[in-house]
């Protein structure tokens, strides 16, 4: 018989059969047998063909080792070999087979070990594939993963930039604005200036849409968890979309369900940017009528409730077919909508996305020209019940902050015009400084109440300022008011900014009331004594939700020691001792990159800031662990942490030497 009757013979009804042996030979994948050393005791024509070797190069004068690369070989004995030992058999282990050449083959490999009546291995029988096509998958799926990375980085650096260069000009637009409203003009004009505003308001709006849609995608987003009264939030939040409503002549119905919590365990930026978002569509989407929000317990045990948030309006509605088409980016019910009503179609796609950090669902309901209800579910952990808290300023009355004793660092002449506006018209005394240096110089010579500082300077800018403020010999200077008032986001820069001690933000373009009420907080002319004066400002305790509340309270170390004075006084001091060593022990564990030892004392004082809510030196000192784990040994970033920490602790040090003299009369 000749060699293609060895290979295929004709069956009696015509069908043709292949030869065992030529299956063997020639099939997809490579046949190995080997001695339980590895030796090659026999090999398929594919294997053969692979690696370019012939057959007798390998039987019985090769082992599979040999064709392995050092890496290959030490796994193959530590790992491959008494693996299939153990178990008789290993399946899809990568191994990168070295040809003639020398040239490499990822294959994937499939063993099994064949034994004797006496139980000992005689042979070890391998399938070998060829992932060549498939690494070349892989690597081509990690460049174009790591340029989409890139791409990503890139967008979100060229929208924080764009922001930043846009709210610039923003802030003097918006608040001339502002200025020229409140002065004496013609009707027409009046109305001129109303829709520059309303204009310059909406422009803003979609950027911060933007930005924010931006930073969902890049996963920038966390959940933050605070102890937060539902009913304060929705409040406060009606009154803030109260003025569109009014204008409309629309009815804002509330209704909260009375087993609702006092207080719970939340994110209230995040979910206070879901309502706003769907009450301020309600109220743009209804001409007549009124706007419906509904808070309904579904669930409360000792621990959890389950709220269903509604928000129901009387508007347009929203045709069925388009109902889904809303959460989509960009994309509005129909182009006539956007025509009329204007916006990015970006709310919707924001909040369910905030919503999914929760694990929950944005709903919709709707029928055209009946209105529209969009209606969640937040599963959230019961909160601790506080006291409420005082007004601490009334900003209706000007004078609370006449006289104050500010300096306004801003380098751009026109943020410095409208600013000033604002502080001559309360009746602040004011200074400016054109950069870092100049500050640093005027808060030396003179005693400032507050320093409302730009973050991006010439020569010196408001991080470096402010950290060069800190570190100037005298306690005044620890604790004088700085707060940001800058064109950049506060989340891009929130490390930063507390690295440099600066207590609070305002973003331009800002509100002119929310200016005013910090500037009054900050000054404690609700107390009427300014905080850096030369006499020792008396220690306030406050709850850590207050607004810009100092850097501790011992609210809850009192209530876990029953109210007893002696032992919380006892306790103060022992804290007091405690974290002057402290301050040595967390500089050497950081100046060593000693990460054992930084955690062993992050351990021990972690108690302690948690009983006295001491969040910036908890986040300063948290901020030093995750520098030491990430082991990068930045020498700069080393010593921001490590300056950080000690102001912080020094802070600390300052606010319980202050209680401790003016509650016990140390």
């Amino acid at each position: 018989m000749g060699k293609e009757e060895d290979i295929f013979r004709v069956t009696y009804n015509g069908v043709i059969d292949e030869s065992a042996e030529d299956l063997y030979e020639n099939a997809p994948c490579g046949y190995l047998s080997t001695l339980p050393d590895g030796t090659f005791l026999k090999v398929n024509k594919t294997f053969l063909d692979w690696v370019g070797y012939k057959r007798e190069e390998l039987l019985h004068q090769k082992k599979i080792q040999d064709l392995l690369p050092i890496g290959g070989k030490l796994y193959y004995e530590t790992h491959y070999a008494p693996l299939l030992r153990m178990q008789g058999f290993v399946n899809e282990i990568n191994f990168a087979f070295k040809d003639k050449e020398g040239q490499q083959l990822p294959a994937l490999v499939n063993t099994v070990q064949v034994k004797g009546d006496d139980g000992n291995p005689l042979l070890n029988r391998s399938t070998v594939f060829n992932i060549t096509d498939r690494k070349k998958y892989e690597q081509e799926l990690l460049r174009a993963k790591k340029e989409a990375e890139e791409a990503a980085k890139v967008k979100a650096e060229f929208l924080s930039t764009v922001s930043h260069e846009i709210r610039t000009p923003m802030n003097a637009i918006i608040s001339i604005a502002n200025l020229l409203q409140e002065m004496d003009h013609t009707q027409e004009q009046k109305e001129y200036f109303r829709i520059l505003k309303l204009s310059a308001d909406n422009l803003l709006h979609l950027i911060n849409d933007i930005l924010d849609h931006s930073k969902i995608e890049a996963g920038k987003v966390t959940l933050s968890e605070k102890n937060l009264s539902l009913r304060e939030l929705v409040y406060s939040l009606l009154y803030s979309v109260n003025v569109k409503a009014e204008e409309k002549s629309l009815e804002i119905k509330v209704d909260i369900d009375e087993r609702l919590p006092a207080f719970v365990m939340g994110d209230p930026v995040k979910i206070s940017q879901v309502l706003t978002n769907l009450l301020s569509n309600a109220i743009k989407f209804t001409d007549k009528g009124h706007v419906a929000l509904r808070l309904q317990v579904q669930e409360l045990d000792e621990k959890v409730v389950s709220v269903d948030f509604y928000v129901q309006d009387t508007g347009i509605g929203i045709p069925q077919d388009r109902l889904e088409k809303v959460f989509e980016e960009f994309t509005q019910a129909n182009y006539e909508i956007n025509l009329k009503y204007g916006g990015t179609g970006l709310g919707l796609t924001i909040s369910q996305k905030l919503l999914a950090l929760y694990g929950s669902k944005l709903s919709v309901e709707s029928e055209e020209g009946k209105g529209t209800q969009f209606f969640f579910n937040l599963r959230l952990k019961l909160g601790k019940e506080v006291p409420s808290q005082p007004e601490e300023i009334a900003a209706s009355q000007e004078t609370a902050i006449k006289g104050v004793r500010l300096l306004l660092v801003e380098d751009n002449p026109v943020n410095v015009l409208v600013v000033s506006k604002y502080l001559r018209k309360w009746g602040i005394n004011f200074d400016v400084a054109v950069n870092g240096v100049d500050a640093v110089e005027k808060v030396k010579q003179e005693n400032y109440e507050l320093v409302l500082m730009d973050l991006q300077m010439p020569e010196m800018d408001g991080y470096q300022a402010t950290s060069t403020i800190r570190s100037l010999a005298g306690d005044k200077y620890k604790r004088l008011p700085v707060i940001a008032l800058s064109a950049s986001a506060r989340y891009d820069y929130k490390a930063r900014i507390e690295a440099a001690g600066i207590q609070d933000f305002i973003s331009k373009p800002f509100n002119a009331k929310e200016l005013f009420d910090k500037i009054a907080f900050y000054s404690h002319r609700s107390e009427q004594e300014p905080l850096a004066t030369a006499e020792p400002a008396k220690a306030t305790v406050h709850k850590i939700s207050t607004p810009g509340a100092p850097v501790l309270t011992l609210d809850t170390l009192l209530e876990m020691l029953d109210g007893n004075e002696k032992d919380l006084e006892e306790l103060v001091i022992m804290t007091i001792r405690n974290f002057k060593s402290y301050k040595i022990e967390f500089q050497d564990a950081l100046n060593a990159f000693d990460l054992k030892n930084y955690r062993f004392h992050h351990h021990k004082i972690k108690m302690t800031l948690e009983l006295m809510q001491a969040v910036r030196l908890q986040t300063a000192i948290e901020r030093g662990r995750k520098f030491l784990e990430d082991g990068t040994k930045n020498k700069q970033e080393q010593e921001e942490i490590r300056s950080a920490i000690n102001q912080e602790l020094e802070t600390v040090l300052l606010t319980l030497k202050e209680i401790l003299s003016s509650r016990w009369h140390h």
